[in-house]
C-alpha cells in the first residue's frame, strides 16, 4: 500500500508541474522571454509585444479559470442539491471573474 501512496504523490507533483508548464507556454512564455524582456513597462499597449508581466497575468487568468472549471466538475459529483447549487454558482462566478480579467487585459492591450 505505501508503494502506491508514494507513487500517487509523485504523480500529483508531475501532473501539477505539467499543468503549470502548459499554462506558461500557452500564455506566451517563450514570446515574452524573447521579445518583451527589454521593455520596462508591466503591460505595453501594443498587440505586437508581450512582456513577462503580461505572461504572468495571463497564466494567473488561466489558473483562475481552471479553478472555476474544477468547481463546476465537483458540482457534478456532489451528493446534496444545496452543495451542488453552491458549487455551480461558485464555479460560474470564478469563471466569470477570469473572463472579466482577460477582457480587461485585452482592453488595455488595444
Amino acid at each position: 500500500m505505501s508503494l502506491f501512496a508514494g507513487a500517487s504523490k509523485i504523480a500529483a507533483v508531475v501532473a501539477a508541474g505539467y499543468i503549470i508548464a502548459f499554462f506558461v507556454l500557452a500564455s506566451g512564455g517563450l514570446n515574452a522571454a524573447t521579445e518583451g524582456s527589454k521593455v520596462a513597462a508591466f503591460i505595453v499597449p501594443s498587440r505586437s509585444v508581450q512582456t513577462p508581466g503580461e505572461t504572468g497575468a495571463i497564466t494567473l487568468i488561466l489558473v483562475i479559470g481552471l479553478a472555476g472549471m474544477f468547481m463546476l466538475h465537483r458540482a457534478g459529483k456532489s451528493a446534496g442539491a444545496r452543495a451542488q447549487r453552491i458549487m455551480l454558482a461558485g464555479g460560474f462566478g470564478v469563471v466569470a471573474v477570469a473572463l472579466m480579467i482577460g477582457y480587461l487585459l485585452v482592453n488595455v492591450k488595444l
